[in-house]
């Protein structure tokens, strides 16, 4: 990542969790397919709840090594089991 997009990322995480799903949507569809909606609806709703809740205290965050090595040992098992 240029130090550019890693300013840009920083600031926008500072963001309100609105706001940040607004520029995650406007940033997904400026680069899929034209026309499409960027999510489902049912999908952002879930989304801007969690978001909610994150603002609100109440969100369990994990940290991207956790979730990445999550994510892996998952698609692992998906593939061998």
């Amino acid at each position: 990542m240029s130090l550019k997009v890693e300013e840009l990322l920083e600031r926008a995480l500072e963001l309100p969790g609105e706001d940040r799903l607004q520029l995650a949507e406007a940033l997904l569809s400026s680069v899929g397919p034209a026309g499409a909606p960027p999510f489902d609806p049912e999908w952002l709703a879930e989304a801007r709840h969690r978001a909610s809740r994150i603002d609100r205290g109440e969100g369990i965050l994990s940290d991207w090594e956790e979730v990445r090595e999550r994510a892996r040992r998952s698609l692992g098992e998906q593939t061998h089991g």
